[in-house]
Parts: structure tokens; sequence; C-alpha cells
């Protein structure tokens, strides 16, 4: 099999040659894990990025790559509807849909993520029972475009408005994210980059709430056989937070006549995660997904449930 030769000019080197220096800047300054709020934007949607290891910055193509990548969106087809739900730690649910559409030479896409967490137990000293409970609520509403800027570049930006509750007290904010998928000169191999939270919140109460900011990188190799009706996807990926902590990912997927997908992913340097599985089937105009990953330290497991809609 001969390798594509592309011709890439010197401008797409030089793009991400400073892609690869700011995470190597971001890298560098990210010495000890800081403190961030609104960690509900830590927690992956989708259940296909979810049973992958999270190893989903390359090869997301459908409307959630809206959170993880925005450049993804450029491969979408047609009109699409997705929506999940995610069983988090203890009773934490996480619920996220969206819309994504053909617009403007590229992709469009809404999306909208919320996260509850109920029974918070409230004290004002120690004693057997709370004086009562509460519950707090997380949101954040999403519009993003990802286009195809060259044939072996898409590039997508997402914007972001945030909205917290914990109790009496609130906090509201914009952040963006900016991502990037490159065809490399290697067949079938692509590269993504992602900027993750780069933005502003207003004080919660008296303390000023730092966004998770974040970079991922990966890449993906695509290899396709059986006259295209067989798909075997291998996925890896780096996490640096911005503020301190990193991770790795890896992920692969099998897809079987282009109806029943199996995954499998781990994930390395993130607190009490391991394992992830899962698997997809298509059914006429509806995919449906299931995303599993235990926790360790008896903290329980996470599932996710998706279902998209091809209009």
């Amino acid at each position: 099999m001969k390798p594509v030769i592309y011709k890439t000019s010197p401008f797409f080197i030089h793009l991400f040659a400073v892609c690869f220096l700011l995470f190597a800047f971001c890298s560098s300054h990210a010495q000890q894990a800081g403190k961030t709020g609104l960690a509900f934007l830590k927690v992956g949607v989708g259940s296909r990025g979810a049973a992958l290891g999270e190893a989903y910055t390359t090869l997301a193509d459908d409307p959630s790559a809206i959170y993880w990548n925005p450049a993804g969106l450029a491969a979408a087809r047609g009109t699409q509807l997705a929506f999940t739900h995610s069983r988090w730690l203890g009773d934490i649910n996480n619920e996220f849909a969206a819309i994504t559409f053909p617009s403007f030479g590229g992709t469009l896409g809404f999306g909208l993520i919320a996260q509850s967490i109920p029974g918070i137990e409230v004290r004002t000293k120690p004693t057997a029972e709370p004086i009562g409970t509460f519950d707090a609520q997380d949101i954040a509403i999403a519009v993003a475009f990802g286009k195809q800027w060259r044939p072996n570049l898409s590039v997508g930006v997402t914007a972001k408005y945030l909205y917290e509750k914990i109790y009496l007290n609130s906090t509201n904010g914009f952040a963006v994210d900016l991502g990037g998928i490159w065809q490399t000169p290697i067949e079938n191999f692509k590269f993504g980059l992602t900027l993750q939270n780069l933005g502003t919140t207003t004080a919660l109460q008296k303390e000023k709430i730092e966004l998770p900011a974040l970079v991922r990188v990966g890449g993906a190799y695509v290899l396709s056989f059986a006259e295209g009706e067989n798909q075997l996807a291998l996925a890896a990926e780096h996490i640096q937070f911005l503020q301190g902590g990193d991770g790795n990912s890896t992920g692969a997927e099998f897809l079987f006549r282009k109806t029943l997908a199996l995954r499998g992913g781990y994930q390395i340097g993130r607190d009490n995660r391991g394992m992830t599985a899962g698997f997809g089937t298509a059914l006429g105009r509806y995919q449906l997904d299931y995303g599993y990953a235990p926790f360790t330290n008896d903290l329980g497991n996470a599932h996710r449930f998706s279902v998209e809609v091809k209009l």
C-alpha cells in the first residue's frame, strides 16, 4: 500500500509547529494539580468517546464533537440529533443534547450539557442528621462550527455560556474551545489538537472560579478492509490541564459491516480510572451506543447511553 502524499504548504507546517510549542509550554508550566471549578466540563459526553477511553479528539465526527473537537464537525453529514444520558458517580446525572446541520460552508452545531448533583446535605455543625438538603446544578450552552479548510485540514471553534449554582450561590461565564484535525502525509493517519475551556467566570460567593482549561493532542489510525465493510480504528491521546495534572488514553474500535461496533480503551494517569468498554449499533437512521467506565477505590461505575438520529 503506497502512502498518500499531500502537498502541504509551509503555512500549515508552521501552524502545527505553533500548536506543538503551545502544548509544550502548557506542559512545562503545569507542575502541580491546580484548583479549578466547574468540574463537569471535564466529564466527556457521548458513549462512543467514553468507550474509547476518551481518546476521541481525532475520531470525533458526530454531534459530540461540539465537546471533544469542533473541527470534527466538518466530517458530519446532513442534519443529526444526539442525546446522551450519563449515570456518573453516586447519584450524579449528566445529560447532553445536540443538533448539527450544514451551514455557512461547513457544519453548525448547538449543544446543551446539564449536570445535577442531588441530595447534598446541609449542616451548620457536626450533627447526626442534616438540617436539610439541596441540589447543585451545572449548565453549558454551546454553539460550534467546523469546516474543511483545506483538503487535509479541518478547523473548528465552540463558544460556551456556563452556569453553576451551589446552594444559595451561583456563577456564570463564557469559554471558548479551538480545534484542528490534520490528515498527515501518512495514509489513514490523522492528528488532532483541541484547546478547551479558555475563558472566565464571575466569583462564586467571594472566590474567583478558575475554569479547567486543558489541551488535548492525539492521533488516530483508521484502516478499512473487506471492501470497506469493516473498519479498525486505533487512537492515542494526551491530555494536559493548564492548572496542573495530565493523563493519557488509548482506544480501539472494530466496526463490522458498518452495523456493529465493539470498543475498548484504557486511561492512564487519571485518578481512579482505567479500563473502558462499550458497543454501538446502526439501525437505519438511528445509532445506539453504550459506554462503560469502572472506577477504582469503590467509587462505582459510570454508564452512558446515547441515541443519534440522522434526519
